[in-house]
């Protein structure tokens, strides 16, 4: 049978601060300590707990890859262009988690790579990010980069394009082509680019040239109609100066090919 000792007789108060204390807060130096109580009666007996192992963590996470933003597909609109944050972030012991605080607010596992946002074009954004580790030390690693929205008005066209007005397109309007060999072109300095199209179950496809090389060929086609889509994107490593080229392809049947514009980021 249990039994609850007695305080011995006039040290009462000695033995409830003892039984009251079930925490305390130590410093240790960096590294790996193994940590066990000592209790002492107050007639002098003691006892020792088992132990357990800990690590003074004085380091902060560190972003062996600093943020890297790059369009991607979706819905582009006049105040928000998709885009993709990259990072690698690292601790010395152990990573507790990764927070995003601009251009919006996100939180992250420490596995994370990557988050799909998006950023206002026309204005530097501040891409922000901050590591945490388990010990509560933090590392920030932050970019400024800038979206841009290009539209039809500056481009080199050649064979026919149809200009046409509507609210559901970007700035009120589009370029329309079925002639096969029709071409658009924007010449545009950044990192990265996407083509802006909208697409419809006639819709047709189109070439994609990149500096003057051909990369890939697009098929706008879709089952439902989308405005506004970024459909095809490509980033580099750095900015640089770039022509984008979109060659109609006439497909059979279906030959129209609807352009909105690109988007950039420097």
């Amino acid at each position: 049978m249990n039994h609850t000792p007695i305080p011995p007789a006039g040290q009462p108060s000695h033995w409830a601060a003892l039984r009251r204390l079930g925490s305390a807060s130590i410093t240790v130096a960096s590294g790996s300590h193994t940590v066990q109580v000592r209790a002492t009666h107050v007639r002098g007996a003691t006892t020792l707990s088992g132990s357990v192992t800990l690590v003074g963590d004085t380091i902060a996470p560190t972003f062996p890859t600093a943020p890297g933003v790059q369009v991607r597909t979706g819905t582009v609109n006049s105040t928000s262009v998709p885009v993709t944050v990259t990072w690698k972030a690292a601790d010395n012991a152990a990573l507790a988690k990764v927070m995003a605080s601009s251009p919006s607010s996100a939180t992250f596992g420490p596995t994370v790579t990557s988050w799909a946002t998006s950023a206002k074009p026309g204005a530097s954004d501040l891409f922000a990010l901050k590591a945490y580790d388990m010990a509560g030390n933090t590392g920030g690693a932050s970019v400024y980069r800038t979206p841009n929205i290009i539209q039809e008005t500056s481009t080199t066209r050649t064979g026919t394009w149809t200009r046409k007005s509507s609210t559901s397109y970007l700035g009120g309007y589009s370029y329309s082509s079925s002639s096969a060999g029709a071409s658009i072109s924007w010449t545009f300095t950044g990192r990265s680019v996407a083509w802006i199209v909208s697409r419809a179950s006639t819709s047709g496809q189109a070439y994609i040239y990149i500096d003057g090389t051909k990369v890939t060929t697009v098929d706008l086609k879709s089952s439902t109609t989308l405005y506004r889509q970024a459909i095809w994107t490509k980033t580099w490593s750095s900015s640089a100066k770039h022509i984008l080229k979109i060659v109609v392809v006439g497909t059979s049947g279906r030959p129209t090919v609807t352009t909105d514009g690109i988007a950039t980021l420097g």
